[in-house]
């Protein structure tokens, strides 16, 4: 019974302990009366409107590691959009002997649809008549555009045979001229070794469409993935040392190696508007684009600044964020997902010394959290830029050709182990397999409206985000 006892005591002293520990409370300002104020960093807020006109470009990057292009349509608004693809053709083989006297049979091109961008539905099927040309130029690191092909870079004379119509199906096959089945023929052992000795007599096609009158909701953009599109070619094989007399053999090339020069043009430079409006058209390729003056943004921050007693030096921001709302039509439910772009983000002119110059998203779309994607319950895309306002704040001196924002559609792209990402390697630092590449978008069709500053509406705003540091 003693026992029992002195477990029962041990029990009651024991929650007596616990009940008067968990009374006690914990003061998380404990002491907090003997830091100084001037180190406590109180987190205030700042909103702006944004005045936004828009620009024309002259040409964009056509290069392209995913997508081969071509096509034309017509958008009541935006305008004809038309273009085709220049590429490589590269061996699949390597120390192929194609005989003594090869006897050409027969080639042709078999190129796979991915799929289509289209205004209206009833257009997928339409006809759109195909020609394809030798190239005669080098598709250097000097053709990066979509206006870098020209007439000139190419024969005038098709090798596609006679007039190749495409109506839209998941592939297409065209047969090409016997003149350049037998250039092919003539392939060295060297050669098929080497892709720049093949390259470097081989310059690759130009795949193009005709450009007729549509009317405003006509026409088809086709996509094939690169390196979708194969040449057969067939012939006779002569080789009396492995026994072959006149055999019948099949040689196949690849049409697309590593990438394709998209030429992809619109005509909406019409839209281009100096002046703030009601609506901003933005459009994907070498479309109209939005644009925010870098000395318009200067003025305003440097007036908010000066009107509330501020220094630049004082002033950090912890989060700066342009927001682009636009207006909702029910009627047009589809076109949010087909037709406007999914994610838009201001880009600048790089400012790399001695590099080719273009476009490209400011380096925050790698690093912050909203990066422009279309949000459709709130009706507006939000994109973070922290660091181009913080720079911006400290700059004495703004240059307009590397300062000024273009609000352009964007492209992600994952890049891959392989020769094809390249480009990619040498302009935007990405240094492995799997790493996310943001571009302006060069492939897909995007197009749409975002509030202007004469909107009735939610209009374009800068919210930041800032401390005081004396």
């Amino acid at each position: 019974m003693s026992s029992k006892r002195s477990i029962v005591f041990l029990a009651l002293l024991l929650s007596t302990f616990f009940v008067y520990t968990s009374c006690i409370e914990t003061d998380k300002g404990l002491g907090g009366q003997f830091v100084p104020d001037d180190f406590v960093l109180r987190v205030h807020s700042a909103e702006f409107e944004v005045p936004v006109t828009t620009a024309a470009l002259d040409s964009i990057h056509g290069y392209n590691t995913s997508y081969m292009t071509f096509g034309y349509l017509n958008d009541e608004t935006f305008g004809y959009s038309s273009g085709g693809f220049a590429t490589n053709i590269s061996t699949f083989g390597d120390s192929t002997y194609l005989g003594i006297n090869p006897e050409l049979q027969s080639i042709y091109l078999y190129m796979g649809i991915d799929s289509v961008s289209v205004l209206n539905d009833d257009q997928r099927g339409i006809p759109q008549n195909i020609y394809i040309y030798k190239l005669k130029s080098d598709l250097d690191s000097l053709k990066l555009f979509n206006k870098s092909i020209t007439p000139d870079d190419y024969y005038p004379t098709p090798v596609s045979v006679g007039s190749p119509v495409f109506f839209g199906d998941d592939s297409i096959k065209i047969y090409l001229s016997h003149e350049f089945g037998r250039e092919l023929l003539a392939t060295s052992t060297a050669e098929y070794d080497s892709a720049a000795l093949f390259m470097e007599r081989i310059k690759g096609l130009y795949f193009t469409t005709d450009t007729p009158e549509l009317n405003p909701g006509e026409g088809r953009i086709n996509y094939s993935i690169v390196g979708g599109a194969t040449i057969y070619l067939r012939y006779y094989l002569t080789d009396p040392q492995r026994g072959f007399y006149r055999k019948d053999t099949m040689e196949t090339y690849s049409l697309g190696y590593s990438h394709a020069l998209n030429t992809l043009r619109t005509s909406s430079s019409n839209l281009k508007n100096d002046q703030v409006s009601e609506q901003l058209p933005i459009q994907s390729i070498d479309g109209v684009k939005p644009k925010i003056k870098a000395a318009d943004l200067k003025n305003i921050l440097d007036t908010w600044i000066s009107q509330n007693g501020f220094t630049k030096e004082s002033v950090i921001i912890s989060r700066a964020a342009l927001e682009f709302p636009y207006e909702f039509d029910p009627a047009k439910y589809e076109d949010y997902t087909n037709i406007y772009p999914q994610q838009i983000f201001p880009c600048v002119y790089n400012d790399v010394e001695g590099s080719i110059n273009y476009l490209m998203p400011l380096p925050e779309i790698y690093t912050n959290a909203s990066k422009g994607n279309m949000n459709r319950s709130q009706n507006k895309y939000t994109c973070e830029i922290t660091g181009y306002i913080q720079s911006l704040i400290k700059k004495d001196d703004i240059s307009p050709e590397k300062d000024d924002l273009y609000i352009c559609p964007i492209l992600s792209y994952e890049t891959q182990s392989s020769n094809s990402d390249y480009y990619y390697y040498m302009y935007y630092g990405l240094s492995s397999s799997g790493e996310m590449y943001y571009g302006v978008d060069n492939q897909d069709y995007r197009q749409g409206f975002i509030n202007g500053n004469l909107a009735a509406g939610n209009k374009p705003t800068l919210h930041i985000t800032y401390s005081l540091v004396k």
